[in-house]
């Protein structure tokens, strides 16, 4: 049975996946390339995530119940529909393994240094093949259950980190190319609404959908940009030298120092964060991976994912260094090719239609 989602639900799913890879070590990385100007390209990468968010419900109102394979099997051909659909794969399993790597990265320092690294292996992995075997509709449930406690703890760690508040971060500090270059080398970081266009056979747009999608969307991107506001005020010409934005906005405060780990907060929140993000990215790359190999089934299908994700892991070779680097060198273009490209070349064929009408 086709497992719609509810108004809220969809925005929910939208909202979290916006916060995906910008709340530990995005910010830093940005102050490494445009100083505290990084504020400035995150608002203008959101800008753009914005306008695919746009695009989404645009080209859902188009095609009401449509899948988005059927839509480019129909306007541009099957054989167009399997390559942009490998694409979102090779796209959806990079991004599965920057938030995994990133996310033990921050628990292994923020938490127990000792930590065996297979048990967050079988942690994470766990959960998602789980997510992903139960269907959508249990996993968007547990997304709505836990927003409303989740968002509350990344705006309660933003009211801490108001007392690490140092001096108004100095802007215009850096080059115009280097708000150009930032935006460009990090555009990998962004792209999550891609997700929603996976599962748009599954959402009803109406009022209520439009609505939340949008006011939900304008949660995370608020939270975002105060939080590296926040970052860049606090640290300064530091900035560069922490990697875990949000539990060291709170950390580094002298003035709570008594209440003993209020970090404790936001080590709890990404961890639910993360899981969620992982869980919603492995179930769209599923979907996708049973568009193009229709003959797998979705549990052989997980044990393909489960496979490749663990020779990849385990050996290394998509470490934390490595994947970063590979974002800002390689998926940086697959990113271009499909948020811009790809969405403008898929709407020539409606903007024909729309002439002869």
């Amino acid at each position: 049975m086709n497992q719609t989602l509810s108004a809220r639900q969809t925005g929910v799913i939208a909202s979290l996946l916006l916060l995906a890879n910008k709340l530990l070590v995005l910010p830093s990385l940005l102050f490494e390339s445009s100083k505290a100007d990084g504020v400035f390209i995150v608002m203008f990468l959101l800008a753009l995530e914005l306008g695919l968010v746009a695009l989404f419900v645009k080209l859902k109102q188009t095609c009401p119940n449509q899948s988005l394979y059927q839509i480019i099997q129909e306007k541009m051909g099957t054989f167009f529909a399997k390559l942009f659909y490998i694409l979102l794969i090779l796209y959806f399993f990079y991004k599965i393994m920057l938030i995994f790597n990133i996310s033990y990265m921050y628990f292994h320092v923020q938490v127990y240094l000792d930590a065996s690294y297979y048990i967050f292996i079988f942690i994470f992995l766990l959960i998602m093949n789980s997510c992903c075997l139960r269907g959508l509709r249990p996993l968007a449930r547990g997304c709505e259950f836990m927003y409303i406690f989740l968002i509350g703890a990344l705006v309660f760690c933003l009211f801490l980190s108001i007392a690490n508040f140092n001096k108004f971060p100095l802007f215009f500090d850096s080059p115009i190319k280097n708000f150009f270059t930032g935006s460009f080398k990090y555009f990998f970081c962004f792209g999550d609404s891609l997700v929603l266009f996976v599962l748009m056979d599954r959402i009803t747009l109406d009022k209520a959908t439009k609505k939340s999608l949008f006011c939900h969307f304008a949660i995370s991107s608020v939270i975002i940009t105060v939080l590296y506001f926040m970052f860049y005020s606090a640290f300064g010409s530091t900035s560069f030298m922490y990697k875990n934005a949000v539990s060291d906005i709170i950390t580094f405060s002298y003035r709570f120092i008594d209440l003993g780990r209020l970090d404790i907060i936001s080590i709890t929140t990404i961890m639910f964060i993360s899981l969620l993000q992982l869980s919603l990215y492995c179930y769209a790359l599923l979907q996708c991976f049973m568009k193009v190999f229709s003959r797998l089934s979705k549990t052989y299908s997980v044990v393909v994912f489960d496979i490749v994700f663990l020779s990849i892991v385990v050996s290394s070779m998509l470490n934390y260094l490595v994947a970063i680097e590979l974002g800002k060198n390689v998926m940086v273009y697959f990113a271009i090719l499909l948020q811009i490209f790809f969405p403008v070349l898929l709407l020539v064929p409606f903007g024909k239609r729309k002439v002869k009408k």
